[in-house]
């Protein structure tokens, strides 16, 4: 039997109870899924899949991630409901290619996954399944794995299996109006020009699954748990110069500000004076993480209109022992943001949320536009136990 598998959490029950109805059927998983955006978490949906195919000894076939063409097949319907037109669209994409794959294995019967996701209509998919295993001379499996508590057996089994649990179904059009609807930012669709993966990304839960994996390789002890995590994105940041926008860099946790012409006073100041001020001084490893001495001087500007704090390329490189040229370069291979973190938290203090610019040269009068968003969000973390 040929098992259409859209995710891990709805797959992992689906065929634990597939292989207790059906014990002496073989089953091959094929995991087709172009509607997932984007890319990265169709990718990282995936991985989870094969790490559930091989717990459950399933073969797994990986199917392309043909976006275009899912696109053009749902053009008009872009604004349905969820369970709507666009849903059902979906179903037929995925389940025709999942009846052209079970005959090119020779298999007589298929089924799908999402008939345990409680986001979907069972009815529609037992419909629109049974008519596209008609049109191929194939049966469909209609199985009812939600019935008798199964969707609380399905969460509970994801859990202990430490599964990926997603928080969207799919698609860049729910993902849009599920964000919409819950007056947040939809963090999934924007990404870093420096291709960080920040706190809160997809990029970073790739990351907390790849080491959940490579310490399940080895046989050492993890939780997977949640965490909730204020997050920091920059949706737009210009700083302008006699009405000419100049390079510009801006620091993690810098608010929105909008302000014009805004005069700027420079001064030197000493990496000691800075750490006396954020009264950490005794603190020797937060001292040696910076590369001049404590009497090295560096200079910043102050706005003379609001809490804006400005710091030239050259006293970057001083302070983190790098070599930029640019601060374009910053902008296309920035610092680990960690030590973004850091230098924000010996510039202006841990807690900080002022805006702090990197910029070229020191000018003396300058325009700010930043638009930022805080936003909170769970994140995965997986925790190595000793």
């Amino acid at each position: 039997m040929l098992v259409h598998i859209c995710c891990s959490v709805d797959s992992h029950y689906f065929l634990s109870e597939l292989q207790k109805a059906y014990p002496q059927e073989s089953f091959v998983g094929f995991f087709y899924n172009p509607n997932i955006h984007p890319k990265a978490e169709h990718d990282l949906r995936l991985s989870d899949v094969r790490r559930s195919c091989g717990m459950l000894k399933i073969p797994l076939i990986e199917g392309s991630y043909e976006l275009e063409n899912w696109l053009s097949s749902v053009r008009g319907q872009e604004d349905e409901p969820e369970k709507g037109a666009r849903c059902s669209t979906c179903f037929d994409v995925r389940l025709k290619k999942s009846a052209e794959i079970a005959k090119l294995l020779g298999e007589r019967t298929f089924t799908t996954t999402l008939l345990s996701s409680p986001m979907k209509e069972q009815e529609t998919l037992y419909q629109q399944g049974d008519i596209i295993a008609q049109n191929n001379d194939l049966n469909f499996i209609k199985i009812n794995v939600r019935k008798n508590g199964g969707v609380q057996k399905q969460n509970e089994l994801a859990k202990r299996d430490n599964l990926y649990r997603q928080n969207y179904c799919g698609c860049q059009f729910a993902l849009s109006k599920q964000r919409v609807k819950q007056d947040r930012l939809s963090l999934e669709m924007i990404s870093e020009l420096g291709g960080r993966a920040l706190p809160g990304s997809i990029e970073e839960r790739q990351k907390s699954f790849a080491l959940r994996n490579t310490l399940e390789s080895t046989g050492k002890n993890y939780i997977l748990t949640q965490k909730k995590l204020r997050v920091w994105r920059l949706l737009q940041g210009k700083v302008s110069y006699n009405e000419k926008v100049i390079y510009s860099y801006i620091l993690a946790h810098s608010d929105s500000r909008a302000t014009k012409n805004t005069t700027i006073v420079w001064g030197n100041i000493t990496l000691e004076s800075l750490l006396d001020s954020r009264h950490i001084m005794a603190q020797d490893n937060f001292k040696n993480m910076f590369a001049i001495t404590p009497k090295a001087t560096i200079r910043l500007g102050f706005s003379k209109k609001d809490d804006s704090v400005f710091i030239c390329l050259k006293d970057v490189n001083a302070l983190l022992n790098t070599q930029y040229n640019r601060v374009l370069d910053l902008i296309y291979n920035p610092i680990a943001y960690e030590l973004e973190l850091l230098m924000r938290s010996l510039l202006c203090g841990s807690e900080s949320i002022n805006p702090i610019i990197i910029i070229d040269e020191m000018s003396e009068n300058l325009t700010i536009d930043i638009k930022s968003v805080f936003q909170d969000e769970r994140i995965f973390q997986t925790i190595f136990l000793s």
